[in-house]
């Protein structure tokens, strides 16, 4: 213990919590940053929300999560991380899932929000498969636009690579269960669709007895602006207005029936609560759990 101290390194991102009979690890990924030029109301609006929230101007930080779900003798896992895709600050989820006592092939299914680099990264390495027991579970409309020709067409050079990576996955994981609406695809978990940040980005949520869990992929991305300022966005979204209109619903949804929450991109460990503020929402980070 000591000795690890002694690094400059934090302790391994996991966290730990019960939803009824369900166990739910959150794996830290690591963070990204996004230029504040692809804010939609300009770099100089994103720095000022940055400042007034107590952080720097400049690239705006987000974490990223995976989360591992565990009931009734299956493991299931909630997208994949970055993997090797975006640099020394993220790709940290194999390491932090063996300190967790989590092995690759342990899963059995891994279900994804969309298929974004930055979820679905970590499916692949250079052997191919580094979840080969799983199944895929996803929305229809996500898999037939990351395959299809309208998402090549909309690419870049940046991105382009990202995309081909997205179009091996089927290769690697034969197994491949699409869901098209708001349905159960395991018992206690249930798909709901949020379209627009792509076409079948969706939301599971994890329900046992009285408590439940949202896990909301990327309808929100942080604090700083993703629940009080509701129609500016960083722009990665395919439908901008539908995905605001996602947002809207999804927030109002979770203020109304008052679920605990989690998104891929706020601060570790993650987990908080939705509450209305006049027309808009402000997040509620949950209390540490010193017991999950």
């Amino acid at each position: 213990m000591v000795g690890h101290l002694g690094k400059n390194e934090q302790t391994p991102a996991v966290y730990r919590l019960k939803i009824g009979s369900f166990r739910v690890t959150i794996i830290s990924d690591g963070y990204l940053e996004a230029d504040p030029s692809f804010y939609s109301a300009g770099a100089d609006r994103i720095n000022e929300l940055a400042v007034q929230a107590f952080r720097k101007a400049g690239p705006f930080r987000m974490g990223t999560v995976v989360y591992v779900i565990e009931a009734d003798g299956r493991r299931l896992m909630v997208d994949a991380g970055c993997g090797p895709l975006f640099g020394p600050t993220s790709g940290f989820l194999l390491q932090n899932m063996a300190f967790a006592g989590i092995t690759p092939d342990s899963i059995d299914a891994v279900l994804i929000t969309h298929m974004h680099a930055d979820h679905i990264g970590g499916l692949l390495d250079e052997a191919g498969a580094v979840f080969p027991r799983a199944a895929i579970v996803v929305h229809k409309d996500e898999l037939g636009y990351f395959m299809g020709d309208l998402a090549m067409s909309r690419s870049n050079d940046r991105n382009r690579p990202w995309l081909l990576r997205a179009r091996k996955v089927p290769e690697h994981y034969p197994d491949i269960r699409l869901f098209e609406r708001e349905q159960e695809v395991f018992p206690g978990v249930t798909a709901f669709p949020l379209p627009g940040h792509t076409p079948g980005h969706s939301g599971f949520l994890i329900e046992s007895g009285d408590e439940q869990l949202f896990l909301a992929g990327d309808l929100v991305y942080s604090p700083v602006y993703s629940f009080r300022h509701l129609d500016e966005n960083f722009a990665f979204d395919v439908d901008r207005e539908q995905a605001l209109l996602s947002r809207r619903k999804g927030l109002d949804m979770l203020a109304s029936e008052r679920w605990l929450m989690s998104a891929t991109h706020l601060p570790f460990p993650a987990v908080g609560h939705v509450a209305r503020l006049g027309e808009a929402f402000e997040y509620i980070p949950e209390d540490w759990r010193h017991e999950p």
